[in-house]
């Protein structure tokens, strides 16, 4: 299986990418290539659509099976490039293809809140096939998930445990909003939750980052 992944950046959280880099090479799916869009933003607006178009056109004619988008503050499980390109593969394949459920954790005020959304997958869970031509939303639109699971055929499916988690922090501007507002949505308290869920070198990092 040769999977591309696709990382935006715009390079103002350097330990955090440094970290999202440790987590690549830990995969038990060896990543075919990798792309980083790291390139300095042309203005103070969210620029993640711009990011991920760029890396899926590098990505073009290079053999690719599927790629999937890495984000470079949420937190993989070593095991879920394989586990998500195996249930791509159970499931027939489509071009778009996630998950249903995603958690999100604020590592400033150690809470997080848990989302299910049936019609899309969050960009960080999300597989794409390569090659394709399609229409993308504007480079400056923040929800770029939801756009492509509105344009191209699309599965999602709900994880038999975690294989990843939304971290929230407030560092940078890249894509969504829950990092800095709506922090109301954050209703459950840690009380352990990111220690049973992270293998014992992430849960440092992320407990430990603003200390």
């Amino acid at each position: 299986m040769k999977v591309g992944i696709i990382i935006p950046d715009r390079g103002d959280r350097f330990k955090l990418l440094a970290n999202s880099f440790r987590m690549l090479e830990a995969q038990t799916l060896k990543p075919y290539c990798t792309v980083l869009i790291s390139e300095k933003p042309k203005s103070d607006k969210p620029d993640i659509t711009f990011r991920y178009r760029k890396g899926y056109d590098i990505l073009r004619k290079k053999g690719l099976d599927i790629i999937a988008f890495w984000e470079n503050d949420d937190w993989y499980s070593p095991d879920y490039l394989r586990y998500m390109t195996d249930k791509w593969v159970e499931h027939g394949k489509p071009d778009l293809f996630g998950t249903n459920h995603t958690i999100y954790y604020n590592i400033k005020i150690k809470k997080y809140f848990e989302m299910l959304h049936d019609q899309r997958s969050a960009a960080m869970n999300t597989l794409i096939k390569p090659d394709m031509n399609f229409e993308w939303c504007e480079d400056y639109e923040t929800y770029t998930d939801l756009h492509l699971y509105r344009t191209l055929n699309y599965k999602v499916f709900k994880p038999d445990k975690l294989y990843s988690l939304g971290i929230k922090h407030g560092i940078g501007k890249l894509g969504g909003r829950s990092h800095v507002d709506r922090l109301h949505r954050f209703k459950f308290q840690d009380n352990g939750f990111l220690k049973r869920t992270l293998d014992p070198i992430s849960y440092e990092f992320y407990w430990n980052y603003f200390r």
